[in-house]
């Protein structure tokens, strides 16, 4: 019997060392070995999550056709439509990732977007610098113009779709930015979330499917890093920039950016993938929204005046609130309360909803909430207290003691004078009584 209770308790131990460690192994960073440059934000809260190198100048890769599929996507509004005939300066110098799109061909700006954004195809991007500036070049001033106005302090493009050029850097951190701006858009995420797109057949071309050049979602090249939580944003890989991601998931009410550049690959994996997977599952285990304050906990108590039922009343937040933390968070230990009551005392009667104070909540001395402090029960007044209360008060007001000090006072000139005039009178008596008697 007692081997077997031995047996139980070492194998209850063991569970919870097991249940500690994968716990533990949650919330601990993924490795970013692999992966040169890393940034990942959460959009609701305006937070950076994880960081590394995010400030360096790098290559940016694929990640240029996200500016370049924004403008175009503002630039033509409703007018995705339009026929745009291709001309062959057009396609001038256009290598790497391609449609192949041909002189005289016709096709829409639907076309052209859906090339750039899903597909990942550089003439395509081309074509629409050219439609839309009148050149390569004056749409790369687009570009960089577009790039300062939205914040993005450390890039400077020189081609409308990512082909390796020493001249042209950015940064983990202003590619997180463009992919914030990126997100505001729902035509942009829309297309860039397409599995494909069915370019039909024109004047030239036959059908064209244009696949997603995200592994995260487009399935034709490779299908082991599908992930069916993710949107967008962008993929692709050159030489000098190694692999690049950027993409984005949003649930439970949360939506993070995950921004992954100069990643490796080998025969067997490309990192940028693995490494933003493992992030997205950190990232969610790792932080949350906490309910730090809640209508029904009671904060503090208040003493009540006149009632002949309760002493004190009790005061609690007067809403919810919830905020974006990490998990590792201890609410008692980590949230600092400030607690501010108008006065000392209530005075019944007092309904229920009464502000009473405020609490103010800070988090490494940033204040992160604050709620009015309410009664939570209404509190009668006893009418003989009360009264009581009110002989007490008027005994006690100035007024009160003037008006005492004034009747004292006449009392007093009254009283001497009442002698004075009966010494008066006396002497008056004595004088008159005394002449008589020498008569």
């Amino acid at each position: 019997m007692k081997k077997k209770i031995l047996f139980l308790f070492a194998f209850i131990l063991l569970f919870s060392s097991l249940l500690m460690l994968s716990v533990s192994a949650e919330e601990e960073t993924p490795d970013t070995s692999k992966v040169e440059n890393i940034y990942v934000y959460n959009i609701e809260n305006d937070k950076v999550l994880y960081t590394k190198n995010q400030k360096d100048k790098i290559a940016p890769a694929s990640t240029v056709k996200m500016m370049t599929g924004i403008i175009a996507i503002e630039h033509y509004k409703d007018r995705f439509g339009d026929t745009i005939t291709i001309k062959k300066e057009s396609l001038e110098g256009c290598l790497g990732k391609k449609i192949y799109l041909k002189e005289g061909e016709n096709v829409t700006v639907e076309d052209l977007i859906n090339a750039t954004v899903c597909g990942g195809a550089n003439d395509a991007a081309n074509v629409l610098a050219y439609e839309i500036a009148g050149s390569v070049d004056a749409f790369v001033t687009m570009m960089n113009d577009k790039a300062k106005s939205i914040g993005m302090k450390n890039t400077n493009y020189t081609n409308p779709n990512g082909y390796s050029d020493a001249s042209m850097y950015t940064t983990a951190e202003d590619t997180a930015i463009l992919a914030k701006y990126v997100y505001q858009n729902v035509e942009f995420m829309d297309i860039c979330s397409k599995t494909f797109y069915t370019m039909p057949k024109n004047n030239i071309s036959k059908t064209r499917y244009v696949y997603n050049s995200n592994y995260f979602i487009g399935t034709n090249v490779e299908t082991k890093y599908k992930n069916s939580e993710v949107k967008g944003m962008n993929a692709g890989s050159t030489v000098e920039g190694g692999g690049v991601l950027v993409t984005s998931v949003s649930k439970k009410g949360i939506t993070n950016i995950y921004v992954m550049m100069g990643a490796q690959q080998d025969e067997s994996n490309i990192y940028s993938y693995l490494t933003a997977d493992k992030f997205i599952d950190w990232s969610y285990d790792s932080f949350g929204y906490k309910k730090i304050v809640d209508p029904g906990e009671m904060v503090c108590e208040m003493e009540v005046k006149l009632s002949s039922t309760v002493d004190y009343v009790v005061l609690s937040p007067d809403k919810t609130i919830e905020v974006y933390l990490p998990s590792s968070v201890d609410l008692n230990k980590d949230i600092k309360r400030e607690i501010k009551l108008f006065e000392k005392k209530l005075e019944a009667p007092v309904g229920a909803g009464h502000v009473a104070g405020t609490m103010t909540l800070t988090y490494e001395g940033k204040v992160i909430g604050e709620v009015n402090l309410v009664t939570k029960n209404n509190v009668d007044r006893n009418g003989f207290l009360y009264l009581m209360a009110r002989i007490e008060s008027l005994t006690k007001s100035p007024k009160f003691k003037i008006t005492i000090f004034c009747v004292i006072a006449c009392v007093l000139i009254y009283s001497v004078s009442t002698v004075y005039a009966k010494s008066r009178r006396s002497k008056y008596r004595y004088k008159y009584t005394n002449k008589r008697k020498k008569k």
